[in-house]
This record gives structure tokens, sequence and C-alpha cells, in this order.
């Protein structure tokens, strides 16, 4: 008795350490570069070729997470939403208005099936609103030549003039710990 208690304790503890050992971060020994270095500026356009592979890439997303609410559909098919879901773009959002178990679904329908293929519809809808903005993004880009390898000492964010006076500009920040998109506009 004493013996396999030991042993289980031992177990544990290697267990422990493994878990800890996994679960501390490594120190990462790279350096940030310095601003010098960074070849992106915010005036120049992205290389030719960008617009058309972003509008690919944003159908692909529709057309693979609209895969996935069509499957849901036709996996759960008795479902009170299963027919929404087989509508492109909204049928996901329309599905979560009758979510639950159908009439005919019998003992099969749990509350962890509601719940997981709820969580499906929501998914592939926002997959699907991602890929649609994607796609018009990509029809709507301005690209411009390759940008030239020499960084500019004084670069500035380009301004769009969207008619009436009314004025947006995008640029780039770049803090410590992050960064982000800033973007300004006067309407």
């Amino acid at each position: 008795m004493a013996s396999s208690c030991a042993a289980s304790s031992r177990a544990a503890l290697r267990a422990l350490v493994a878990l800890s050992v996994w679960a501390v971060p490594a120190v990462a020994l790279a350096e940030e570069p310095t601003m010098e270095e960074v070849m992106y500026h915010p005036a120049e356009l992205p290389p030719d070729g960008t617009s058309g592979r972003l509008m690919l890439t944003g159908a692909a997303l529709m057309v693979g997470w609209y895969g996935v609410s069509v499957g849901t559909s036709y996996l759960w098919s008795d479902a009170p939403n299963a027919s929404d879901l087989k509508l492109p773009f909204v049928g996901p959002w329309m599905a979560l208005g009758d979510t639950g178990c159908g009439p005919n679904e019998g003992s099969g329908c749990t509350t962890v099936t509601v719940v997981f293929r709820t969580a499906l519809a929501i998914v592939s809808g926002v997959g699907q609103a991602g890929g649609l903005f994607a796609f018009v993004e990509g029809a709507f880009l301005e690209t411009g030549a390759a940008p030239t390898p020499a960084p500019k000492k004084s670069a500035s964010a380009e301004t769009h003039d969207v008619g009436f006076g009314h004025t947006w500009t995008a640029s780039p920040v770049v803090l410590p710990d992050g960064g982000g998109l800033e973007i300004i506009g006067r309407f």
C-alpha cells in the first residue's frame, strides 16, 4: 500500500514538474529592430498584385466558412435552424434566432449538442463576414510599384480625399509592447 502511494506521488510530482517546465515562457534573445531598420513606410502603396491575392483570400474564406455552415445544416438536419444555415452570409445569424432542440430530433439532442452547433454557426458567420470584408477591401485597394529598398527619412501618411471636403489618413502606431493602426479623418 505504501509503495503504491509513493509511486503515485512520484508520478504526480513528475507530471507537476513537466507541466511547470512547459508553462514557463522561454526568454527571447532577439533584439527589437531600430526605426532605421524598419522597411515600412505608411506613404507607400502595397505592391502590385496585393489586391488580387487579398480578393482570392477573401473568396477562399467565404467559401470555406460557408461550407462549414452548410455542413452543420446537413449534420443536424432535424434542428429547427438547419434550413437557415444554407443561406450564405445571413444564414448563420438568422439561425441564432431559433436555437435549441427541434421536435423531430428525439433524445439525441443535448445541451452540449445545441451549444456546439450554435458555436459553429457563430464562427461560420464571423468567418463569412471576414471573408467578405477581405474581398471588398481587395477590390478597392490601391496598389503601386514595389517599395523601394532604401528607407525614406521623412515618411508621412497619405491623405485620401473622399469628396465634399472629407479626408482620412491611416498611419501605423508602434509602441514598446505592441502596435496598431491610427485612422484620422475629417467628416
